[in-house]
């Protein structure tokens, strides 16, 4: 799950624009045991405008996240990551 976070934190852009520190956008992503995306939507917006207009963007932009681990059975994952306005800004 952490590879395909840091896929997605890698590709999310944040606006100047976007101030509040505490906003968060829960994304609902499900990728493919190669690591292709099969489906990624906001499953809970943040309720800004600005930051969820640029998860949907991310999430549009990613198409290919991580291969699932050899040892994976599944030959899909669901993974949930948040978008978080303070996190994001205290990495750079």
């Amino acid at each position: 799950n952490q590879a395909v976070k840091s896929a997605y934190d890698r590709a999310w852009h944040l606006p100047d624009s976007v101030t509040d520190e505490g906003a968060t956008a829960e994304a609902t992503i499900v990728i493919a045991r190669d690591g292709t995306v099969i489906s990624a939507r906001i499953s809970k917006p943040s309720g800004n405008s600005g930051l969820d207009a640029s998860v949907r963007r991310t999430l549009d932009r990613v198409k290919w996240a991580a291969p699932l681990p050899a040892s994976e059975k599944e030959n899909q994952r669901t993974v949930t990551i948040n978008f978080n306005v303070g996190a994001k800004r205290a990495l750079g």
